[in-house]
């Protein structure tokens, strides 16, 4: 492990800087990089990394171009810092070997322990580095691993080692929120954000307040507390505190609340406005990505056009890689592009998207509304329910999984009881997108049985004002488990006895199981069906 402290705090004439005042750290790195003195250089970024990277990223920048590449694998810190620079993104196990050679503690205990000695600092410097290193790699459950360390060892620090720690905490604490909302623990997420607000003014980084205050609203927004979204966006945009490079890294959270805010609300006017100045920052950063394309894609689901947002949404599963795979973000992904395959009256494409991913809550609510529009109601009761019992359920998803549910309830009693909950939740959040996006008739007569309230004329003005995104009824193309394998088969170009002889068969039953098929695609003829079925996600797509 490098520490390098007594080469480089005597070098300032203090035993730990204080972090508003970056001067002396610019001039005794940019001294060290002139006489190539690469101790003191590593030791400098070891210890003074974010403030360099917040206050003066141009000799941070210099200093990690001037080190030797034999200087930057002996020290994982640097290495990390760098990693976050370049952004790399490729499948190299470098940092994995860079970092291993630092050890940090994992048990709470030991993290104690070292809170209380001056390796405190250097191991939070550490473990926060490793956190946005592994971060920006898509690694998100590594990233989740540094972020439990890093916040475990900024409280411990804060409490005993309060002067050196203090203006610190902070900004450790607002990455660590960072990383739980990336990864998608949203619950965890909020309250090590609203933290790190609480501690802003003890910060030397005057973003922390205004980032913070954007990264809550954005959760609340992608939650559908839509009410809470607005109070902390307001925060945020009174903000302000940061400056230069890092001024549209932080107000790109607000920017995509305000747009996701606006459509929550049904508000088409000010989610284009919103949506207008996302496009000049969208593809800033690929962690944030998927959320610009979730908001550009609801309000496709709503008033655009579907089929570009289903376009739009593929490339940016291209672009955002790693990073996007076991994120928060993806859930959001394949529930509303699942929801734009049945708006488009797609619902085969639909079902297998929903089957091919990890149920969750989002993914439950439009599989709900999947076997609903199939008249499956007691299959969409059950994935209802399902989704329901999930903790922690965003709001948004509970009030769709509720107003399905209340659809696929045998009586009217049960159905408004359901109704009422979903109202409520909608008079407490401010979210009317589900009910838009609910089977419209259905939901309109439920209503008319029902006492009007505020919050039930507010839905019912909505109702009558919006588009229809969701079909009355959908049909799906079913395959039996003996069709699928026919067509996998002949798309591996096996012949009607080829196939025959592997399904112990005759030739003729075959051909009354490819009658079935070609009826149940609406084709007449082998090519098509196997073009249609691949179309559909019944088949792999040919490479």
């Amino acid at each position: 492990m490098h520490i390098g402290r007594n080469r480089y705090f005597p070098s300032l004439g203090a035993g730990f800087l204080h972090p508003t005042d970056v001067a002396p750290v610019t001039r005794l790195l940019t001294t060290a990089i002139q006489e190539e003195d690469w101790d003191t250089v590593v030791s400098v970024i070891e210890y003074e990394w974010g403030i360099l990277m917040a206050l003066d990223l141009a000799t941070l920048d210099r200093a990690l171009q001037a080190l030797p590449a034999r200087v930057l694998s002996n020290h994982p810190i640097v290495f990390a810092v760098r990693e976050i620079r370049l952004n790399i993104r490729g499948e190299t196990d470098a940092l994995d070997q860079s970092v291993g050679r630092f050890q940090l503690p994992t048990d709470p205990d030991d993290l104690r322990d070292r809170a209380r000695t001056e390796l405190a600092r250097i191991s939070l410097s550490a473990s926060t580095a490793f956190m946005i290193a592994y971060r920006v790699h898509g690694r998100h459950q590594r990233a989740l691993h540094y972020a439990q360390i890093t916040e475990e060892l900024a409280r411990r620090a804060r409490v005993h080692r309060p002067t050196e720690f203090a203006p610190r905490v902070p900004t450790a604490l607002l990455q660590v929120g960072i990383t739980k909302l990336l990864v998608g623990d949203l619950h965890e997420a909020s309250l090590v954000l609203r933290e790190a607000y609480e501690l802003r003014h003890e910060s030397w980084d005057g973003r922390n307040g205004g980032d913070a205050s954007g990264k809550l609203a954005l959760l609340y927004a992608v939650r559908g507390e839509i009410v809470e979204a607005d109070r902390w966006l307001e925060r945020h945009d009174d903000g302000g505190g940061a400056h230069g490079w890092m001024v549209p890294l932080v107000q790109l959270s607000g920017a995509i609340a305000r747009a996701l805010i606006a459509i929550a609300r049904v508000d088409r006017a000010a989610a284009e406005a919103a949506l207008a100045t996302l496009e000049l920052q969208v593809n800033r950063e690929r962690s944030w990505a998927p959320f610009i394309t979730y908001a550009q894609a609801q309000h496709a689901l709503l008033w655009g056009d579907r089929r570009a947002a289903l376009q739009l949404i593929e490339r940016t599963r291209v672009f955002a890689g790693r990073s996007l795979r076991h994120a928060g973000s993806e859930r959001l992904l394949d529930a509303v592009e699942a929801s734009l395959l049945l708006a488009l009256d797609r619902p085969t494409e639909a079902s297998v998207l929903l089957d091919g991913r990890d149920r969750n809550a989002h993914t439950a609510a439009v599989a709900s509304r999947l076997a609903l529009l199939t008249d499956r109601k007691p299959l969409a009761r059950e994935l209802a329910t399902a989704g329901l019992a999930e903790e922690h359920i965003d709001a948004g998803a509970q009030t769709e999984l509720l107003i399905t549910s209340a659809l696929a309830d045998d009586s009217d009693e049960d159905g408004r009881r359901h109704l009422l909950q979903a109202i409520a939740t909608t008079a407490r959040t401010g979210m009317l997108t589900p009910f838009v996006v609910a089977p419209r008739r259905p939901l309109r007569h439920l209503l008319g049985t029902m006492s009007p309230s505020e919050t039930h004329a507010r839905i019912e003005r909505t109702l009558a004002s919006s588009p229809e995104p969701t079909p009355e009824t959908v049909q799906l193309v079913e395959l039996t488990a003996t069709e699928r394998r026919i067509l996998q088969l002949s798309a591996e170009g096996r012949t009607r006895q080829d196939i025959a002889q592997a399904l112990y068969v005759s030739a003729n039953t075959v051909k009354f199981h490819f009658r079935n098929v070609y009826r149940k695609l609406g084709v007449d003829s082998r090519e098509d069906a196997l073009a249609t079925a691949r179309r559909l996600g019944l088949l792999p797509t040919e490479r």
